[in-house]
């Protein structure tokens, strides 16, 4: 109960903190062993610091302890023309030789030096990393995460915050600590990078309980890069073991990614290292709805239907994601892929339907008729859905095609008649009549009425070649 009180109180602190805050840009270069680091806090003049060897501070942050032998510091900073420096650095029994600057002239370090230096230097700490592990180290010792936190909590620049988170996920904290360590990610970290690299950082950690969990992705829902949002979500569903509960949530943060691509990349990763349920795979699809690419979704769709969880909810919901498609190659591939799929009469009438009034390539729509003709069972009235599809097409040379494929099947004499009576939407006298020539020997082998059908259908063929050839098929 204290824990949860302190962190509360931390919260509202830190929270006003944070709106007065001025921002610190801070640029790190490290090269053969030394480092220098210039920062820049809103709108207050900058200071730099350059270093090398390892850097002891003193317990209260204001003055340093000791330098490795070889080693040095030096603290400028500027403001208002008045030129300040601190230079330091070990002589050869280990002692501190310190000088302190004014302009270009040295004053006495004792008098005037320290005091500045006490001044400037938990400044200079907390907009860099200078002694990082040493503080951290600290602090945890005295107060554990909520000490380490406040102070984070007095930092500008995002670059040293996840310094010292990342520092702190090293103590291992307990689930409770997880959560308020979260929470300092989602609120009080600005940059999507440096957001997104913690959250990588101990990914397992995080998701190790439900309540660890959905901290996590709320804290993942704060990020605004579609990348580094995608990154995120990606590493979740690789390292961690996201309770099927928890997927809803990461499949509203998934929703709220505008680009296609990363979209995609995030489901996909999804379908391939997860064993979802009927429920979750019908929100996956649905998450899916929304993407304008065609491409994307046809990924995204395809690699749903090979999922073994998908039913029948699922070939619904898979078909309304499909309905905003423009590209009929796209459409005809999902198609494609769902048609090897045993499928329930209502979601195969929802097929034909839609091959029917969203596709306007005659030669894709065959490639979907004739595919459902090879897979699919077309008792139950699928055949007179298909055959409504099929007489939409104005292509008399791709119907024909569906048509033979259609005459390699057996059908009782009332289908029988329903797809000779079908041909005579055709206009093409030479494409009806091999059409009809296709089921002359089903039709032989029918009663009178079947053949009366065919004679009708025959009926429609102008050619007197075509019609010829067409009846002496049944004689």
């Amino acid at each position: 109960m204290l824990l949860n009180l302190l962190v509360l109180l931390f919260w509202i602190s830190t929270g006003e903190a944070h709106a007065q805050k001025h921002y610190s840009s801070v640029s790190v270069n490290t090269n053969n062993g030394k480092t220098t680091i210039s920062v820049k806090n809103g709108n207050k003049k900058s200071f730099s610091l350059e270093y090398e060897g390892d850097i002891t501070l003193s317990d209260d942050d204001k003055d340093i302890a000791a330098i490795s032998r070889g080693g040095y510091m030096e603290i400028k900073k500027s403001a208002f023309g008045n030129r300040r420096r601190i230079f330091m650095e070990p002589d050869t029994n280990g002692k501190l030789i310190k000088k302190y600057y004014v302009g270009g002239s040295e004053e006495n370090f004792e008098s005037e030096g320290r005091k500045w230096l006490a001044e400037i230097l938990p400044e200079v700490l907390r907009s860099s990393t200078l002694g990082a592990k040493q503080r951290v180290d600290r602090f945890y010792k005295k107060g554990g995460t909520y000490a380490v936190l406040q102070e984070v909590g007095n930092m500008s620049s995002d670059h040293v915050k996840s310094t010292y988170i990342r520092l702190l996920l090293n103590k291992n904290p307990n689930n409770n600590d997880l959560i308020a360590i979260l929470k300092v990610i989602g609120n009080d970290i600005n940059s999507d990078h440096h957001q997104a690299e913690i959250l990588k950082y101990k990914t397992k950690a995080f998701l190790s309980t439900d309540g660890t969990t959905e901290a996590y992705i709320a804290a993942a829902g704060k990020i605004s890069s579609d990348h580094h949002k995608a990154e995120v979500l990606k590493k979740s569903v690789r390292d961690g073991e996201i309770s099927e509960s928890r997927m809803r949530s990461l499949f509203a943060i998934t929703e709220n990614i505008s680009s296609d691509h990363h979209k995609a990349q995030v489901l996909l990763t999804v379908l391939k290292n997860r064993s979802l349920n009927t429920e979750n795979i019908n929100v996956l699809i649905a998450t899916s709805r929304n993407m304008s690419s065609d491409h994307h979704k046809e990924q995204v769709l395809k690699a749903a239907i090979a999922s073994p969880n998908l039913s029948e909810s699922g070939y619904s919901t898979l078909l309304k994601s499909m309905s905003n498609i423009s590209s009929d190659h796209h459409s005809a591939n999902i198609f494609s892929a769902l048609l090897d799929k045993k499928l329930d009469r209502k979601s195969l009438v929802e097929v034909f339907r839609l091959a029917d009034h969203n596709m306007s390539s005659d030669h894709h729509k065959a490639q979907v008729l004739n595919k459902a003709v090879q897979k699919q069972n077309l008792g139950e009235g699928n055949l007179e859905a298909l055959l409504s599809a099929l007489k939409g097409m104005s292509s008399d040379t791709h119907q024909a095609e569906v048509f033979k494929q259609l005459s390699k099947k057996s059908f009782n004499s009332d289908q029988l008649i329903n797809i000779l009576a079908a041909t005579k939407s055709m206009s093409s006298d030479h494409h009806q009549s091999i059409s009809l020539m296709a089921y002359a020997q089903a039709v032989r082998e029918k009663g009178d009425t079947v053949k009366e059908a065919y004679r009708n259908a025959c009926g429609s063929i102008s050619s007197e070649l075509h019609y010829g050839r067409a009846i002496r098929a049944i004689q």
